[in-house]
This record gives C-alpha cells, structure tokens and sequence, in this order.
C-alpha cells in the first residue's frame, strides 16, 4: 500500500500540472519495469530451454549415429543372412551398443531373423514404414518380436534393422512434466522420439501463442530437437515478486515524476528569468575577434550574448537561445544584443579603422521591417555607418526564398553587410545560396575540426573554398584553433578570415585588442 499511498499525497499536494506528469511517468515506469522484468524471465526460461535442447540433440545425434553404423557394419558381413555364423556377428554388433537393443535381418517386409530372437520359425510381418529419408525407413513404436508384446523403435537400410533401445532417451527428459521435447525429422514431418507434456506445432521455428519455443537442428544429422514449455507470466510466478516490482516501479515513477517537473518549473523559471533580464539589459554581450588568415590583422568582431542567472550560474547559448526562440524573445534578445554592443563599440565602429562587427539574426527578423527599420534607426541614433554592422543568418533557415532575398538585397542597399552563418551544415543547394544577395559565408566548425584526419569533412573543405570563389563573397571560417589549420586554410585561400581560440578568445569591449 506504500506505493498507492505515496502516489495519493504528492497528487493531493501537486497541482493539475504536476499530478498529470506524476501520473504519466509513474504509469510509464511502472509499464517499463514490469515490462523488463517480464523479458528477463522469458530470457532466463528461454536459455533453460536452449540449454536443455541442445543436450538432447547432442545425445539424439550419438544415437542416430550409432543406429547407422551398427547398419553399416552389418550390411558389409560376409555371412550368409540369418546363419548361425551370421547371428553370432549380428550379436556382437547389438552388445557393442549401448543405444541398439537388436539387429534385424529382412526378407521383403518381414522379419526372417534376429540377434535377440535368433531365426525366425515363421517371419513376422512389419507395417508400412512410417516415414523414409534415403537410404534409411524408420517405424515408430511397433512390435519388434515374434511374441507380439514388445515394441520400439526401427531404423531400416537395405535388408538389415536396428532396434532402438527403449532406455535410449531415458536421461534425455526434463522433470518438468509442462515441458516437451520432440525429435524429429529436419523437415519437422516425423517425430522420431517425444516425450515431457502435451504436444504443439513443430512445423518452422515460430514460437506457439502462449509458449517458449526452441529449436535446432544437427549439423551432419538429418535430425532437429524442438523444445517447449508454457509462457510463465510474473502474477503466476510468484505474487510477492510482482508487489514488489509493483513499488519499485512506482516509487521509481514518482522519483523521475519529480525530476522531470522539477525540471519544467525550472525551466519555466528560467524563462522568466531571462525574461527580465533582456527586459532589464542584463544580458552581457563579448566580442569574438575576426582576422585575415595572411598578416592576422583584426578587421571585425562577432557579437555574443553571455547570461548569468539569479543564482550565478553562466547559462551556455545553446540553452538560452532556444528558451528565448521559444517563448518568442529572440527579437528582445536581439534588440537588446544590438543596443549593447552599439553602446560598447560605438566609438570604435565610428572610426576612420576598417572595423566592423557581426550579429546573429535569424530569418524571421531580417524579413521583417519592423525590425529593419528598428536596426536603422539604432544606426542613426549612434551614428554608426550601415557599413559597419554585418548580419549572419544561419544557412539553416526555412523562410520563404523571394523574401528572403528580398531582405537581403534591402539590407545590403542600405549598406549592411548579409552573411550566411555555419556554411555547410544546412541544406540549402548551392543554385539556392548563389542567387542570394550575400557579401560572406562563415564555414562552419566542424569542417575546421576535420583538418589534418581522414574524416570525409576535411574532403568537402576544398568544395567550399571553391564555392565562396565561384560567388564572389569572403569566406570566414569558424573554429580555428591550430597553427596548422591557420596554415592549411591560408595556403588554399589567402584572403581568407578567420575566428577560433587562435585568433582570439570571446572577450568584454574593454579587452578588445586594439588590431
């Protein structure tokens, strides 16, 4: 009762919210475990199987090869049948097997004599043979003596039979009367020996509805062991057992129910965290610098947001971002980057100095003209030249090609400088990007990483160079943190620029290197 009672005071004291994510992931751990614990049962009740079904082929095959050589080596004496020189060779070949009981000698179909009973005073008779697989014929079960009261198993070639030991099998079968074991033929048409409880489908290797099934089959003999037993289900196994995976699974439920909520008012917290401090300008803005990759001259900067939350903590930007994307304060956040970095650079950025700086906008803001003209009159008001400020736009975005084009071309009539950000990891086609108005692509890190292995990246970068070539814009590369890739990408293109920890770490506008 601990589980349901538990599960009733943290829905009592939750809130609608609360008590549905409690509810979903107790139910789903809960499904989970008894799930596991099911599979882990069947596993362990399916290997018992396998185990005992491959010893039992072991064994059927060691009988099935001692039934054909005892028929070989009968068929190769050179008595005459059913002499007593012929019976007294026929003995020897039956007390030399553990697994023969006798050795049959044939006219046609009956018996004419044998090393148990000697000669026959008059032949019985042998029905049809029950199933064949040349050059063998095999009877199941039928009268093996001229008395009429014994019966086995046979195994015939040509004119000699062997008598299957009733004690053949005896260590072949499992205590469990619930379990069956059949051996049969390959084909599964003919069973040769079964034993254990009530008999199932052995036709393929599909398990029977409500059963474990196992099967396999002799590498050089025309023999397989199908082996089955009842599906046991935990409430049948032991009830204990299924109250207790019960409560774990439920207190276990309760546990990740209180952490994933945690984590959804966490992050509903931390939304309106960074709510107020866009709202306040507590976001704080650093300054990637940007180099020619031929003399390492600083010719730009990339402006980016940096947060710290109430509790100190710094959030990455791979966090925040999508938070602010999603509660729809990317425009806010923009703006607010926009006015930071305006107020920090804005002597720098009104300088005679060729120096410009980058901020990331995505395809929504640079489309819309509430935003172009906010970007503007922010211009106007620092006295900041368009010429200065370059906008990247990540090549990832979904906006609809003539506005986007048509924003770009806009951006760039005013003076603005129009890039595609983390070239290569979009799927834009290069027709696509080459009608677009831009000035630059940035390509992206992880081809910069690839410099110097055998990844398939390194390959592409080559591709790229061409492709900035062919456009006519500059290519900037991200992530350069080597004196060899510096030195790899200079070689393949001189005018390139670059960024990375090489060329300078993220720093405030006070740390900013003068070139």
């Amino acid at each position: 009762m601990l589980p349901l009672s538990f599960g009733k005071t943290l829905l009592r004291i939750a809130g609608s919210r609360t008590a549905a994510i409690l509810a979903i992931c107790v139910l789903t751990t809960l499904a989970i475990t008894l799930t596991v614990a099911q599979k882990v049962m069947d596993h362990e009740k399916t290997a018992a199987l396998d185990v005992h079904a491959r010893s039992v082929l072991d064994h059927a095959g060691h009988v099935a090869e001692q039934s054909a050589s005892i028929l070989r080596k009968a068929l190769q004496l050179d008595t005459v049948p059913c002499s007593r020189e012929d019976l007294e060779q026929l003995r020897v070949l039956s007390f030399e097997s553990r697994f023969v009981r006798d050795v049959m000698r044939l006219e046609g179909a009956t018996v004419a004599c044998s090393a148990a009973w000697g000669r026959m005073k008059q032949p019985f008779p042998l029905p049809v043979a029950h199933h064949g697989i040349a050059p063998y014929r095999f009877w199941r079960d039928v009268n093996t003596s001229p008395v009429g009261h014994v019966r086995a198993d046979i195994t015939a070639h040509g004119a000699v039979a062997v008598v299957t030991a009733p004690g053949a099998f005896d260590d072949a079968g499992l205590a469990d009367p619930h379990i069956k074991t059949l051996v049969t033929s390959r084909d599964g048409r003919y069973v040769f020996r079964s034993f254990g409880g009530a008999e199932f489908s052995t036709s393929g290797h599909a398990a029977t509805t409500g059963r474990y099934v196992v099967s396999h089959c002799h590498p050089q003999r025309l023999i397989c062991v199908v082996e089955s037993s009842p599906q046991m289900w935990l409430w049948s196994v032991s009830w204990p057992l299924l109250v207790a995976l019960t409560g774990l699974g439920t207190l276990a439920g309760a546990g990740v129910g209180i952490t994933v909520n945690s984590l959804v008012r966490r992050r509903a917290a931390m939304g309106t965290q960074l709510q107020r401090a866009i709202e306040h300008g507590a976001i704080r803005v650093v300054y990637q610098p940007i180099r020619m990759l031929k003399d390492r001259r600083l010719v730009g900067v990339e402006a980016l947001a940096r947060w710290t939350d109430a509790t100190g903590q710094n959030i990455p930007p791979d966090q925040f971002i999508p938070l602010a994307e999603e509660l729809g304060l990317l425009d806010a956040l923009t703006r607010s980057v926009l006015r930071t970095t305006f107020s920090e650079l804005g002597e720098r950025l009104r300088s005679d100095e060729p120096f410009y700086v980058s901020v990331n906008v995505n395809s929504e803001e640079i489309i819309s003209r509430q935003f172009r003209s906010y970007l503007h009159g922010l211009c106007l008001e620092h006295r900041i030249p368009a010429s200065r400020v370059a906008l990247e736009v990540t090549e990832r975005s979904t906006a609809n090609y003539a506005d986007l084009t048509a924003a770009f071309q806009e951006m760039r009539d005013a003076g603005h400088r129009v890039m595609i950000d983390d070239f290569g990891t979009g799927y834009s086609n290069f027709a696509y990007l080459a009608a677009l108005p831009l000035d630059a692509i940035k390509m992206d890190r992880a081809f910069t990483r690839a410099i110097g292995t055998e990844s398939l990246a390194s390959a592409v970068i080559p591709g790229i160079v061409s492709i900035a070539t062919a456009m006519r814009v500059t290519l900037i590369v991200e992530g350069i943190e080597t004196e060899a890739q510096a030195q790899y990408l200079r070689t393949l293109h001189p005018e390139a620029r670059g960024q990375g920890w090489l060329l300078g770490r993220p720093a405030t506008a006070r740390e900013l290197p003068a070139d």
